[in-house]
């Protein structure tokens, strides 16, 4: 759970996953948790002697709660652990979020239809943590009992996994089929049913998508087949958009939870806890993609034309920003000018400060927590790199001021570096 509420709150979309194309170094994920839940602003440490007095705090009730509390939107109050991040344990009480979490499975198995059916599946598997242990740990050999509970966990993961494989072999439906692809594993690894899955299937099912071609791309690369990585790699070219359904699944149950503000911070940690799968998802095949696309194989004619259609592709005309990074990363490569390189990724550095702001006082806590939800619910609806042109587009901002930007942030980045590299060669005289 507390990997889901972290990567809401302390990394906005997939973000964390740019290190691909920028190096960038992450804010405290404690300290973002603390600031969005509580509604608190960053404290700014003054040094100097010309600093402004700071005047005394007004004096202020006593609080009925214990310190080692903090108020959550809602009124609800939650432990803090000595290091001072919400306990998980106290954070599923208050927020009543396992209640929260039976209510909206049972609504999903009631309804009849195929992808409320799927999508009741899939939460099941990826909120029960103990079958998730126990898919992974369960080992032959073992003869405890404990060992005897891991095994039983992991045969319920299996066959909810094999349920979900079963109904989109026999779906018409994307959404449903993908789902249960990323679930098995979209190389094709999979075991029981999930054998009967694959991404060329999910290709046909969705055929303007470059998305199951890079799944494609990366099995070939496993299996060191150069005509088939050839081939996908053209077929990724030639899509018309890539959509790997990020966020789908959150926006689409963000619908289906309470929207009242007592149950905001429970809606936030089950779309958390989902948006976070999705997120481990959309880095399937990108290194293959760029690696196919590298400096050495772009001295071929044919593979630069076919790499600078992958670049417009990726960074144009997909859903998530990892993608419009690799696709900036291969346009560089393949000459996009610097003006280009610099704004399009000046534009993703503006929009993470403004994105990644608390909310400033404790009045604004609920505001900036269902700002957060209705952000998760529109990136699942349009995908991130849409919601970011909004972003764009309402900041009232010049091209040129994004090219500064990421200028002066990688002239930020790059002066450290400098000075650690020239301390490392004096101290080597």
């Amino acid at each position: 759970m507390r990997l889901a509420w972290r990567l809401v709150l302390g990394v906005f979309g997939v973000v964390l996953l740019l290190w691909f194309v920028e190096t960038r170094a992450p804010a405290s994920e404690t300290a973002s948790l603390a600031r969005a839940a509580t509604g608190l602003s960053a404290v700014a440490v003054i040094d100097g002697s010309d600093a402004e007095p700071v005047p005394p705090a007004a004096p202020t009730a006593p609080s009925a709660h214990p310190v080692d509390e903090i108020e959550l939107c809602g009124g609800v109050w939650v432990k803090t652990t000595p290091d001072g991040s919400v306990d998980d344990d106290d954070l599923r009480r208050v927020t009543r979020l396992e209640e929260v979490r039976a209510q909206l499975m049972a609504e999903l198995r009631a309804d009849p239809t195929e992808y409320a059916q799927a999508v009741s599946m899939w939460l099941g598997m990826i909120g029960d943590d103990a079958a998730r242990a126990a898919a992974v740990s369960a080992g032959a050999g073992c003869a405890t009992a404990e060992c005897e509970t891991l095994r039983r966990g992991a045969a319920g993961y299996a066959a909810a996994r094999d349920a979900l494989a079963r109904l989109a072999v026999v779906s018409r439906d994307p959404r449903v089929y993908v789902l249960a692809l990323n679930s098995c594993g979209r190389t094709g690894a999979g075991e029981g049913a999930c054998r009967l899955l694959s991404a060329e299937q999910w290709a046909q099912l969705d055929p303007d998508n470059a998305a199951p071609w890079i799944a494609v791309l990366e099995r070939a690369v496993q299996q060191r087949d150069a005509a088939e990585q050839t081939e996908a790699l053209h077929r990724i070219a030639v899509s018309r958009r890539s959509d790997q359904r990020f966020g789908a699944v959150a926006a689409y149950l963000i619908d289906r939870l309470p929207n009242d503000e007592a149950s905001m911070p429970a809606t936030l940690a089950l779309a958390g806890e989902v948006i976070g799968v999705e997120a481990a998802w959309s880095m399937a095949g990108y290194q293959q993609v760029a690696v196919q696309c590298n400096d050495m194989t772009l001295r071929d004619v044919n593979r630069r034309e076919v790499c600078s259609a992958v670049a417009e592709l990726l960074a144009e005309r997909s859903d998530t920003l990892i993608e419009r990074g690799i696709g900036t990363l291969i346009g560089q490569r393949v000459g996009w000018s610097d003006e280009r390189v610099d704004r399009m990724r000046g534009e993703v550095t503006a929009y993470q400060g403004a994105e990644v702001a608390p909310p400033e006082g404790p009045a604004q806590a609920c505001a900036g927590v269902r700002r957060e939800v209705d952000r998760m619910k529109r990136i699942g609806q349009r995908g991130e790199t849409s919601v970011l042109r909004d972003w764009i587009a309402g900041s009232g901002k010049r091209p040129e001021e994004f090219i500064r930007t990421q200028r002066a942030f990688r002239a930020g980045v790059a002066a450290p570096a400098a000075s650690a590299q020239a301390s490392a060669a004096f101290a080597s005289r």
